[in-house]
């Protein structure tokens, strides 16, 4: 007899878990209609499934809509507007300084062109850090500031550097503030309203699994035997998924250690 394996949700992230359980629903719902009535409404009660078994599937859509609100509800958080306010703030400071570089190399002062080109290459070296993502901006911006601040304060000076260096500093720090805070409210949220439907949406979908394998003890896996293979063959999948990140992480682990050992 065919039935639904046990699955441990709690190593997938948030994400992830949505995205199953919503393909997991999506299955339910084939199931409702293989079953006679040929409705894909959730929330109609089709002649032939089992009553039960048709308030379990529309109880997991309840869940799933009100985990996909709460998702939606953290990504758009006050703090979420204010730190994309502050990295095109930050943006707009490396648009200037780098334009105001390259124009300093036509200066008609031959050693001041010099001093202009010389910094010009530190930007070349980074590229434009507007297009990557914003974790990855705020390196790169790093690494840039420093090597400008390490430039002879002498070719700063003779460049007036200081008040272009000083606002792009400055935007950034900014922008890294407002990522903290959006970051610490995102996190109240996750284990707040998120993770309280998340476990609620977890639930809904173990009462359908359970819901299955009993009908199937009572009536036969006839019935059922498409859902439970697609099912199966969905938490198989996971599973690879998480042994590989597993053996990923170990590695790193170990890398690590032997680099800090290394180091020793």
């Amino acid at each position: 007899m065919r039935k639904i394996q046990t699955f441990n949700f709690s190593p997938l992230h948030v994400e992830e878990v949505f995205g199953l359980l919503k393909t997991i629903y999506q299955e339910a719902i084939a199931l409702r209609a293989s079953s006679g009535g040929g409705s894909d409404s959730p929330s109609e009660i089709t002649d032939t499934i089992n009553p039960l078994l048709d308030a379990k599937i529309t109880a997991l859509e309840k869940m799933l809509n009100a985990f996909d609100e709460a998702l939606k509800a953290s990504s758009s958080l006050p703090s979420s507007a204010t730190a994309l306010a502050a990295d095109a703030e930050r943006d707009s400071a490396w648009r200037g300084i780098n334009g105001y570089v390259k124009a300093m190399m036509d200066h008609p002062d031959a050693t001041t062109a010099a001093n202009a080109a010389e910094a010009r290459r530190l930007f070349e070296k980074y590229g434009d850090p507007t297009s990557l993502g914003q974790t990855e901006e705020s390196g790169t911006l790093h690494n840039l500031i420093q090597d400008l601040k390490a430039l002879e304060a002498g070719k700063r000076e003779s460049l007036s550097l200081a008040p272009w260096l000083t606002s792009l500093e400055a935007k950034e720090e900014a922008f890294l503030a407002e990522a903290q805070k959006r970051t610490d409210e995102k996190s109240k949220q996750m284990v707040g309203i998120v993770k309280e439907t998340r476990l609620n949406a977890e639930k809904a979908y173990k009462e359908v699994a359970n819901t299955v394998n009993a009908l199937c003890l009572l009536e036969g896996d006839t019935s059922y035997a498409v859902f439970i293979d697609h099912l199966n063959v969905l938490l198989d999948e996971r599973r690879t998924i998480l042994k590989a990140r597993a053996t990923n992480n170990a590695k790193k682990k170990a890398a690590e250690d032997e680099k800090a050992n290394g180091a020793e």
